[in-house]
Parts: structure tokens; C-alpha cells; sequence
């Protein structure tokens, strides 16, 4: 992994006083690694974050501070979460959130899905005998 150390985060405005704010924590840094990124996720009040899922990526979305409402989402239907929750949005699925009355807050891990990582090259190290 490549870790990050940028301290400002790139701000997507929309509508109004909107805002998202997105900041990489790391990234893939080799082809041997299942982890694609970890990236920190910060919904200004009723802001709308809405993702098209990418192919042969899965990701993992924890809320840090909540509520966010989860809409359009095939197996979860309009839902709000809340701090603590866990949101799994398997290969390529659409995932769209909305900032609660107060903002929110997110940590978004995206890993390659199993059939992929499958076929990743042996990772281990070519030690002389």
C-alpha cells in the first residue's frame, strides 16, 4: 500500500451550501495487493455522494458519524445509517448516500472481489536457498 499524507482533502461542491469531501488515506501501490484503497468520506449536511460501483471492485463503508440515508441500493433499500453501521457493496454496485442533518462521516475500504484476487500472482518473496 501507498499511504497518503496529504493533509487537505478535495472538496466536490454541489447544490447550495453541499459538500463532499474526500481524502486518500492510501492506495494500491502493487499488483499483489486485494486492497484497492481506504479512503476518509465527509458529507456536508443533506449532501449527496452518489458512486457507480466499479467492475472487479467490492468496498466496505463504515460510518464514523452519522446518520447518513442509504438510497437506490439494490439488496438495501432506503435506509438510514447510523455510527458504527458497516454497509458491504459487493462487485460493482451503486451506492448512494446522503448526508444526515448534521453531516456524516465514512472510511470506504475497496477490495478486488475473490475471483479476481484469485488470479493475483503468488505473493511471497524469492528467498535463495
Amino acid at each position: 500500500m501507498i499511504v497518503a499524507d496529504i493533509a487537505y482533502a478535495t472538496v466536490h461542491l454541489g447544490p447550495g451550501t453541499q459538500r463532499v469531501r474526500t481524502r486518500c488515506l492510501a492506495r494500491r501501490g502493487m499488483l499483489h495487493s486485494e486492497c484497492e484503497s481506504v479512503d476518509h468520506v465527509r458529507l456536508s449536511p443533506g449532501a449527496c455522494y452518489d458512486l457507480a460501483g466499479r467492475t472487479d471492485t467490492e468496498a466496505a463503508w463504515y460510518v464514523l458519524r452519522g446518520p447518513v440515508a442509504l438510497i437506490d441500493c439494490c439488496d438495501h433499500p432506503q435506509r438510514t445509517l447510523h455510527d458504527g453501521d458497516l454497509l458491504l457493496a459487493p462487485d460493482g454496485e451503486r451506492v448512494h448516500l446522503h448526508g444526515g442533518p448534521l453531516g456524516a462521516e465514512l472510511l470506504c475500504l475497496a477490495v478486488l472481489p475473490a475471483g479476481v484476487s484469485g488470479e493475483l500472482p503468488e505473493r511471497r518473496p524469492d528467498l535463495p536457498h
